[in-house]
């Protein structure tokens, strides 16, 4: 990608990471965030909160991701093994589902956007996830990727 369509891309993703559209209060069992002027919709489950966890490492997992999914055509399909980063303890993972619609990292980056905005509106909170496309009004829309983003700690047994 030309550094000029990467910058104009990175400034576009960084004003979208700036808005936050989830209800307050600790997250719900289930939540199904639908991406504006999009046809896909993330489903958040939380798996628990972590103490202390460090925000800005989760923060930049995310980045890195957003930054990762920029190197790619946004049409190109995400590959088999689909897609992981990790850094100190924070991990960040997403496999497609096979079926009528490929995830692709066009698709993957806009999900990111919404991921960070999760993470701003619970801070603390590992989660699941689910990727869904809700194509021509279909209000069940499916499944086409999924993943978790979890806290990872290292126990030392004595």
């Amino acid at each position: 990608m030309a550094n000029s369509q990467w910058s104009r891309a990175m400034t576009a993703v960084t004003h979208a990471l700036t808005l936050n559209s989830f209800p307050p209060g600790p997250p719900m069992q289930h939540y199904l965030y639908l991406i504006p002027d999009t046809d896909l919709g993330i489903e958040f489950s939380p798996l628990g909160q972590v103490p202390r966890r460090n925000e800005a490492l989760v923060k930049k997992v995310i980045m890195e991701g957003i930054h990762d999914s920029l190197e790619y055509r946004v049409t190109a399909k995400m590959p088999g093994h689909g897609y992981k980063v990790q850094e100190s303890g924070f991990l960040l993972s997403v496999s497609h589902s096979v079926g009528a619609s490929d995830l692709t990292w066009g698709m993957w980056t806009i999900v990111l956007v919404g991921i960070n905005e999760y993470v701003q509106a619970y801070p603390g909170y590992d989660f699941q996830f689910a990727i869904r496309k809700f194509p021509d009004e279909d209000i069940e829309g499916y499944v086409i990727g999924a993943g978790f983003a979890m806290t990872r700690t290292t126990r030392v047994r004595v």
